[in-house]
């Protein structure tokens, strides 16, 4: 496990067990625990006096276990997508609860990292001009996150245009190339569902009594801007449908090619095999067998009976 809290100086303290905080926890503006445990869990709850029962049922469908708010408290989670190590979007949950002036987050893996310095470090600063209340925390989260899934989209339509221009290139597809489309379409599916559950949250907070006005005016503008990214993610798809379509009519295409290779292959070679099945029986009475030029009639036939087709396809523009 790992924990980081900020002080009152806004100073980012890093340390690996609970017992290592500080004596007074009224100098903790912020507590981050990564890759952490029930039992961790169990002791924050109970040296903090917080509520952490979101943290149990972040899987169910119904908003209610994502958005929990008392007179205490204010706690939400949602998905957070990312790029793994395997190059792959991969997904955890990310939970918070706010109390008073003091933010928690649980979370598997710490989401700062994907995160661009310069990006934490402007959100940072502006956080500095703020009182650190549940308000200045709101508005870096925020901020942050709507950034965050516009930079994400922004990489899968990159993706995605490099598959079209690499699938104008290429001149023979497989069934790699459908399963390539299939994961960029789940990629997307992902940041449309993660983006979703969060429009959801920034809905709820803004009808919560906690907020002041400036802070539901800033989930406003953010919910504007996630419609926008949204639209791009509905794009996103539109343009893996058409690529899909074009990768398997390339596909059908270049089956149909081979199909009528076979075709022309098996038409040539039966017609011959039929000639020669005739001249191979042994019948008493076979004209041929006693006929001078029979095995040059027998060789120019079973010519013929390949040529034939072969021009006949040609002309058909088979070939």
């Amino acid at each position: 496990m790992i924990i980081e809290y900020l002080d009152k100086h806004n100073h980012i303290i890093t340390i690996k067990s609970i017992g290592e905080m500080p004596k007074d926890l009224s100098s903790i503006s912020s507590l981050q625990l990564i890759d952490y445990s029930k039992d961790d869990v169990i002791e924050i709850e109970k040296l903090f006096d917080i509520d952490t029962s979101i943290l149990s049922n972040s899987d169910d469908i119904e908003i209610s276990s994502h958005y929990a708010e008392n007179e205490n408290q204010l706690a939400f989670n949602f998905s957070f997508p990312y790029y793994s190590d395997q190059n792959k979007i991969e997904e955890m949950i990310v939970s918070f609860i706010l109390k008073e002036n003091i933010m928690f987050s649980f979370m598997a893996v710490n989401f700062e990292q994907f995160i661009s310095e310069t990006k934490k470090h402007e959100y940072f600063e502006n956080m500095k001009n703020f009182p650190l209340t549940l308000d200045s925390f709101l508005r870096m989260l925020i901020g942050i996150v709507p950034d965050y899934f516009a930079d994400l989209t922004e990489v899968i339509s990159k993706n995605i245009k490099n598959t079209y221009y690499n699938s104008q290139k290429r001149k023979a597809f497989s069934e790699k190339e459908l399963d390539e489309l299939t994961a960029l379409k789940f990629d997307n599916y992902l940041i449309r569902e993660s983006l979703n559950e969060f429009r959801r949250i920034l809905l709820l907070l803004k009808k919560s009594n906690k907020l002041s006005p400036e802070i539901k005016e800033a989930i406003i503008f953010e919910l504007e801007d996630l419609t926008v990214i949204n639209e791009y993610v509905v794009n996103n798809f539109e343009r893996l449908e058409d690529l899909k379509d074009y990768v398997s009519n390339k596909i059908d295409l270049e089956q149909n090619r081979i199909f009528k290779t076979l075709t022309i292959i098996t038409t040539c070679i039966s017609l011959p095999m039929l000639i020669a099945g005739i001249y191979g029986m042994n019948f008493k009475y076979m004209p041929e067998l006693e006929w001078k030029y029979g095995y040059v009639y027998a060789a120019i036939l079973l010519l013929l009976c390949f040529v034939v087709p072969l021009l006949w396809f040609k002309r058909k523009k088979w070939l």
